[in-house]
């Protein structure tokens, strides 16, 4: 494809560079999008259904819309007018993916498997370098360095070590409290009885000890197994993946960047 005279957004006239006002709008618009979390391969369709074409007749690609994301002269210079604010087009630029295609922290792939939304429990993808997006509920995405994300995720799992007994079950939910309360009065009831039936009060018990023993769920199995595992494991430094794959549910990212951890018992941890 040939290289075009003039960046994508300006158009000579009477011989100086001026802006071109639709190609000056998609512009913004790509940057925008692309802060919103659009992809490259996202913004090249959305610009190709527009109709206002990088090259006439080709459609647009991603090779394009990354050329436009890193050209400086969108910021103005004493030949080209500005079409960008310097904040928006810097906030691009630290933006940008990291072309190797490897994380920067390899600790970060432990916790993207667990990525989850904080808002609805979608999970998060991580669509450029420092930034998270849940597809499903978020118009913007969730900024935070791998470095923070890390020293989150493993500043809870230290306190969980040093505080085990923080981790409670879950409620028993309400038709079980109601059964175990049923069999509790029946009991009481058959040991005020005037005459004593020991039979009567042995199946009261049987019965009281069979509603508790149902109202114990999964989730408070999985409360006594995070205990043990979070009390018998060994302090070490940096983040422990193996022992947050045991204990952790889902890591969930917030639309603030803040990090909570949802643990196997459904209890979730604040960060």
């Amino acid at each position: 494809m040939a290289n075009r005279k003039l960046p994508f957004g300006y158009c000579l006239r009477n011989g100086q560079v001026r802006e071109e006002t639709t190609e000056a709008e998609m512009v913004r618009l790509i940057f925008c999008r692309y802060m919103e979390g659009a992809s490259y391969g996202t913004l090249a369709d959305e610009l190709s259904a527009l109709g206002c074409p990088y090259a006439p007749g080709r459609p647009w690609s991603k090779n394009m819309v990354a050329r436009i994301l890193q050209d400086g002269r969108y910021l103005g210079s004493a030949e080209y007018p500005r079409l960008l604010s310097p904040e928006l087009f810097h906030q691009a630029q630290s933006a940008r993916p990291d072309v190797s295609g490897r994380l920067e922290c390899p600790e970060a792939k432990d916790i993207r498997v667990l990525a989850r939304c904080a808002q609805c429990g979608e999970p998060m993808r991580r669509m450029r370098k420092n930034y998270w997006y849940c597809s499903n509920c978020m118009a913007s995405p969730s900024k935070i360095k791998d470095e923070a994300l890390i020293l989150c995720v493993e500043r809870l799992l230290r306190s969980l070590r040093e505080h085990s007994e923080t981790i409670s079950p879950a409620p028993a939910a309400e038709d079980e409290n109601e059964a175990v309360q049923t069999a509790q009065d029946r009991l009481v009831h058959e040991l005020e009885q005037a005459e004593f039936d020991e039979a009567a009060a042995k199946a009261q018990v049987i019965a009281l000890a069979s509603a508790r023993f149902n109202a114990l769920g999964s989730r408070d199995y999985e409360t006594m197994r995070l205990r043990h595992l979070l009390g018998s494991a060994e302090p070490g430094g940096g983040l422990d993946a193996g022992l947050l794959r045991q204990v952790a549910a889902a890591v969930l990212i917030h639309p603030s960047g803040a990090v909570s951890l949802k643990l196997r018992n459904g209890q979730t941890i604040e960060g």
